[in-house]
């Protein structure tokens, strides 16, 4: 961490990015009884920045914003995301769950950063990586090498390692995976179907179709590509498909942290302990009374509301953007080229998305289902999105950090883009199973070229999508 720390400082001082502490943290290192420990601290804090005059958080505004503070850590964690809340900072990093959890009651989690997702940021931000990897592939236990390094990690914290992973070779075990450049593993989620299991140490059993992910991983060289969300994304499709009731997965660790934070995004939620292990547990099917918000949005995902009193939109998007975002409907689809990633940005593996436009209309808010029509060839709907948060920008420091975890923006096209005040579209993905074709979508009353952003009825909707 020293060195990864380190190499993070030096970015951002090349970069010019300021660094601060706020004056609670301060106060809660002095709290510290380890007095060697709090001169450490102490002496390492006064190389940064104190924020002047923070925003005061009162009792009102916990209540008002609907979070608990009970101890001194609740008021630093506080008044750390109030700063943040309040537009003292761009950003926070921190590795705290409990921090990550409670900006997303402050609907700010896209300005909250682990350590490792703000080192990938600035190394994103100073120059693209040249490393390139594959697209998902689905194959038996048996082609993979279980020695590669790629491993060692999960031999240290499971002791039986090889000979778990070689009996569910010999069972025909599979896996999704995704390679580097040089045919090593980056990222894996072996798999495995599941029925009226008990999860827990408790023994309650979860009743019905349940699959496990019993090893998910991604390399820590490829941290920030977006492979996990990809593998996610591929985990929960075939959950959709093959009628799954429950995915889940166990977290050991200080590794694993990353993977907890992921599964939360996710709609993954603690279910409770197996042999010292956290168990987290998502539901692959709903009802619609439990998609009204955003949060159950986020649970029940790629489920979403669609009811009458949900507002729906075709955006237009030009061919290349199409490319860049869901590449899932590539021009390459089908060809030969059609798993080699090195053709695609990262920003197409994620299931949070962003989106980018000029258009002036301001009734796009949160819950809303958008309808990416890709314009110019194709003419044609083949994915949507359920939109998070809707916001107008022309401030680089607002904008670049709320989309960064989302899309892989150059940084000089980003600037070009924001000379004007620009609509940011936060959202998430969900592929189409057909194609809507524009006589379809004439068909359904909707008339004229489609070159702005443009609201449709509830009827108009459904005759499109059902």
């Amino acid at each position: 961490m020293d060195s990864s720390f380190a190499e993070a400082r030096k970015l951002s001082s090349e970069q010019r990015h300021c660094l601060f502490v706020h004056p609670k943290q301060v106060d809660d290192i002095n709290r510290d009884k380890n007095t060697e420990r709090k001169k450490i601290l102490l002496s390492r804090i006064k190389q940064y920045s104190t924020i002047e005059n923070p925003p005061i958080l009162t009792e009102e505004d916990c209540l008002n914003l609907g979070i608990s503070q009970k101890n001194d850590h609740d008021k630093v964690d506080n008044n750390l995301l109030f700063a943040l809340y309040r537009g003292a900072v761009h950003l926070l990093v921190t590795n705290d769950e409990g921090v990550h959890r409670k900006a997303k009651l402050l609907s700010i989690q896209d300005k909250v950063y682990r350590f490792e997702q703000w080192l990938t940021l600035l190394k994103n931000y100073s120059s693209a990586t040249s490393q390139t990897y594959s697209g998902v592939k689905e194959c038996f236990l048996y082609e993979i090498d279980k020695m590669q390094p790629f491993f060692d990690s999960l031999r240290q914290t499971y002791d039986q390692f090889d000979i778990w992973f070689q009996k569910c070779a010999e069972e025909q075990r599979k896996c999704w995976c995704i390679e580097d450049d040089k045919g090593l593993l980056a990222a894996i989620c072996i798999y495995k179907r599941e029925k009226d299991e008990k999860l827990t140490d408790d023994g309650n059993v979860t009743l019905g179709n349940i699959l496990k992910l019993c090893t998910f991983k991604v390399d820590s060289q490829a941290r920030g590509k977006k492979l996990g969300e990809r593998l996610m994304y591929i985990a929960f499709n075939y959950c959709v498909k093959n009628n799954i009731d429950w995915v889940y997965l166990h977290t050991v660790g200080e590794e694993q942290k990353m993977l907890v934070g992921l599964c939360e995004d996710y709609g993954f939620s603690f279910l409770g302990k197996y042999k010292g292990d956290d168990v987290y547990l998502k539901p692959m099917k709903f009802q619609v009374d439990d998609l009204k918000s955003i949060d159950s949005m986020i649970r029940y995902y790629p489920h979403y509301n669609d009811d009458t009193d949900v507002q729906k939109f075709i955006v237009p998007i030009q061919s290349q953007f199409h490319e860049d975002l869901f590449p899932d409907f590539s021009e390459l689809k089908g060809s030969l080229f059609e798993h080699d990633q090195t053709l695609f940005s990262s920003q197409g593996n994620t299931i949070k998305k962003a989106y980018l436009s000029h258009s002036k209309i301001r009734s796009i808010q949160a819950g809303d289902v958008v309808l990416f029509y890709r314009s110019h060839d194709r003419k044609s709907i083949q994915c949507i999105g359920i939109v998070e948060k809707v916001f107008f920008s022309k401030d680089l420091d607002e904008v670049f950090p709320s989309i960064a975890k989302r899309t892989v923006y150059a940084y000089p096209d980003l600037q070009k883009i924001l000379q004007q005040k620009t609509l940011v579209i936060l959202f998430r993905y969900i592929a189409l199973e057909q194609e809507i074709p524009r006589e379809k979508i004439a068909e359904a009353g909707i008339k004229g070229n489609i070159q702005s952003i443009r609201q449709i009825s509830h009827e108009q909707y459904m005759n499109l999508i059902k």
